[in-house]
């Protein structure tokens, strides 16, 4: 038995003081890093956004008749071959994309802590598609088919997904308890939720978001990590009863 008066009693106490100091420590130099990086990501996305306006306006002014009537056969070309949705990342071209899939993080819960979205439907290397935080939503285009996609924080879980051609399918991006911070799962979002006044809530609270240079460089230096966690927590994922894994499965009749 160690007596409070003893010297290893108080070494204990001060071993674990400075155990729980250093933790703390790390968790508040994460979050600040977390900061700077979704400041640095809403700076990109302002000046994405400003680059937009200003060619959409050139492009208005073009095509304007009366100031350059020559230019009108061209800008009619132009727009002849504009797809008509805009990849996100790795996604499959738009030309050929027929539906969709809108992952939608609807909550702050789980604070400002990121979720990362990959499609990891093939074998290869994960293709990242986005990140999330609270009120965000991304938009991914694809082919009709089986697709599994794959949420990242501190651990890794799963979704599947069976598309048909000109849909649009709905997945929520949900909180649950870490270890340090928050993980995340995937919510499918059934087809006789959509007309509901909750889902119609998430999509009017919910900002969409595109990848930046920052999100990108994010998703190239962290590579190995979420190889690391797709392999560790697809077993996981693997293992749990057929219920379990329909309840994370977008099926084809849930999109409109």
């Amino acid at each position: 038995m160690t007596y409070i008066g003893s010297w290893r009693f108080w070494l204990i106490i001060a071993l674990a003081l400075g155990t729980l100091a250093c933790a703390g420590k790390a968790e508040r130099r994460e979050r600040r890093e977390e900061a700077r990086a979704e400041r640095a990501e809403r700076r990109e996305a302002a000046r994405a956004e400003r680059t937009q306006r200003n060619e959409r306006s050139r492009t208005t002014e073009d095509a304007a008749p009366a100031s350059r009537p020559q230019a009108a056969p061209a800008a009619a070309a132009s727009a002849a071959v504009t797809p008509a949705l805009t990849p996100v990342s790795t996604a499959p071209t738009a030309a050929v994309a027929e539906s969709k899939i809108t992952f939608m993080r609807a909550t702050n819960y789980g604070g400002n802590v990121a979720a990362s979205v990959f499609d990891v439907t093939d074998s290869g290397e994960a293709k990242f598609i986005g990140i999330v935080r609270p009120y965000n939503k991304l938009v991914y285009p694809v082919r009709p088919g089986l697709y599994t996609f794959m949420v990242v924080s501190e651990a890794a879980d799963f979704m599947q997904a069976t598309v048909v051609g000109g849909k649009t399918y709905y997945a929520l991006v949900t909180p649950r308890m870490g270890a340090w911070k928050a993980r995340f799962s995937f919510k499918p979002v059934r087809a006789e939720e959509l007309d509901s006044n909750q889902f119609a809530g998430w999509e009017r609270k919910s900002r969409l978001v595109t990848n930046t240079p920052t999100t990108q460089a994010w998703a190239r230096d962290n590579a190995a990590s979420v190889a690391d966690k797709r392999d560790r927590y697809w077993p996981e994922w693997s293992s749990k009863s057929q219920s379990e894994k329909d309840a994370q499965t977008l099926r084809a009749e849930d999109g409109r």
